[in-house]
Parts: structure tokens; C-alpha cells; sequence
């Protein structure tokens, strides 16, 4: 198999490109459906702990923004 597709744009294009290219690994037997099940789940639950990695990251900072907005001076 060639690398010659240019490398994704986005994460879920890099998410959506590793799925791919595992199916393709196995429909062209370089690796077995236990392996290929087990390289499925990988990008899962890598993508998942991104995504709530994320959202605590913006509830952190939407607390920190909250606390720490300037505010206007009383005359």
C-alpha cells in the first residue's frame, strides 16, 4: 500500500482517515479482525478523550474568565 493521499485537514478528517485506512489494512490482510477491532476502539476512545478534554478545558476557562474579568470602575 502507497502513501500518496495528502494528509487530513481537520482532526475529524484525520479520525475519519485512520478508520480507512485500517479497514484497508485488514481487507488487504495485513492485519486480523481482532486487530482491527482493537485499532477501531483505539481511535474511539482516543476521540472521546479529546472531546471531553475539551469541554473541561472550556468550563475551566469560562470559570477563570468569569473571575477574572475586569470591571468597571464606580464613579
Amino acid at each position: 500500500m502507497q502513501a500518496t493521499e495528502a494528509s487530513p485537514a481537520t482532526p475529524s478528517d484525520a479520525v475519519d482517515a485512520a478508520r480507512v485506512a485500517i479497514w484497508r489494512l485488514f481487507q488487504e490482510g495485513y492485519v486480523d479482525e481482532d486487530m482491527a477491532t482493537a485499532s477501531l476502539l483505539a481511535v474511539d476512545l482516543g476521540t472521546r478523550r479529546a472531546q471531553r478534554k475539551d469541554t473541561k478545558r472550556a468550563v475551566v476557562t469560562d470559570r477563570l474568565s468569569a473571575t477574572t474579568a475586569p470591571r468597571m470602575r464606580e464613579r
